[in-house]
């Protein structure tokens, strides 16, 4: 409504502009018709986007002319005799290329050479920001990387331009997008590279991109490796699958009283588990919780943990040495 007001306010004088625009078109070869670009502004290789600054020149009329004209939330500018235009996802240059057209499309004037510059204070928008376990993180990435972003670029990309997601990064992971209407969505990278390419999202200026750390489950007592393992891709991992990724159990191991510790509600629960029935198939394997601890006992005889105090403190060196277990 603004944009149609400030229209009818210049109405008297739109009479003037076109006298001035036709004085300065028949001083022009009249089989010149085309829309051409003269400075095609300071960032032309930053795609526009909502929000952003721009000045607006036109060779010869400036009449015309627009100095710190908002982008709105519709990729669109108001331009004097035009009303509005979309200029989102255009750099510079192209914009320009775009509004002179506009002007001889509509037969405003007969031929434009128009210049879009992007203002400065916008060159903070063209970037994004990634939060979370990537390589090029110190710590959890709590204060976040911000990656040079002038124009969309896929998911994929951003992550390596952040260093890659680190060893002990999810899989899934989390964009907020610039708009905050949208609400924040869970995009899945799977280990197969042909999956992952195929389903690759954009990320685009603005947004924000969160990487969690991936759960963990720990397999501890006698076992080849006792150690922490990380949950990866789809945030799942089973019983026998996290026993044999810490190089299986080891003899004379007591399978038929394996114990997981879960916690719930701030306090370990025991769920006892007969492996060896597990392994010949007598009884399903089970799926794991994240901060799942697996102790496999290194006899039936020495088998539970006294109390969570000792399961806490056997995390910290990956290593029997803590556990204290009964007879």
């Amino acid at each position: 409504m603004a944009t149609f007001s400030h229209a009818n306010r210049i109405a008297p004088i739109v009479g003037f502009f076109l006298l001035s625009a036709v004085g300065a078109i028949g001083q022009q070869p009249a089989t010149s018709q085309s829309a051409e670009i003269a400075a095609p502004g300071v960032h032309d290789s930053i795609s526009i986007i909502p929000g952003d600054l721009v000045d607006i020149r036109v060779l010869n009329l400036p009449e015309l002319d627009q100095t710190k004209v908002r982008v709105t939330d519709s990729g669109e500018i108001p331009l004097l005799l035009l009303g509005p235009i979309k200029i989102e996802g255009l750099t510079p240059g192209e914009a320009g290329k775009a509004i002179a057209a506009a002007y001889i499309d509509r037969h405003v004037l007969r031929n434009a050479h128009v210049s879009v510059t992007l203002e400065d204070s916008s060159y903070a928008f063209h970037s994004a920001t990634v939060f979370g376990y990537v390589a090029g993180a110190t710590g959890s990435g709590t204060n976040g990387i911000s990656i040079p972003l002038p124009a969309p670029k896929p998911l994929l990309q951003v992550l390596a331009m952040a260093g890659g997601l680190s060893d002990r990064a999810s899989h899934t992971v989390t964009i907020q997008r610039r708009d905050p209407d949208i609400k924040p969505f869970k995009v899945l990278i799977p280990n197969d590279p042909d999956a992952a390419l195929a389903n690759d999202v954009m990320v685009y200026p603005g947004d924000t991109v969160v990487v969690p750390r991936a759960g963990i489950v720990y397999v501890l007592g006698n076992v080849g490796t006792p150690h922490g393992q990380v949950m990866q891709e789809d945030g799942k991992i089973t019983l026998l699958q996290a026993l044999s990724q810490a190089g299986s159990p080891l003899p004379p191991a007591g399978l038929s009283k394996v114990m997981i510790f879960r916690k719930e509600n701030g306090q370990y629960q025991q769920i006892p588990v007969n492996v060896g029935q597990m392994v010949k198939g007598k009884i399903p394997d089970m799926q794991l919780v994240a901060e799942d601890v697996v102790w496999v006992p290194f006899s039936i005889g020495k088998n539970l943990l006294v109390n969570a105090a000792g399961i806490v403190s056997s995390l910290g060196a990956a290593t029997t040495s803590a556990i204290i277990y009964t007879h």
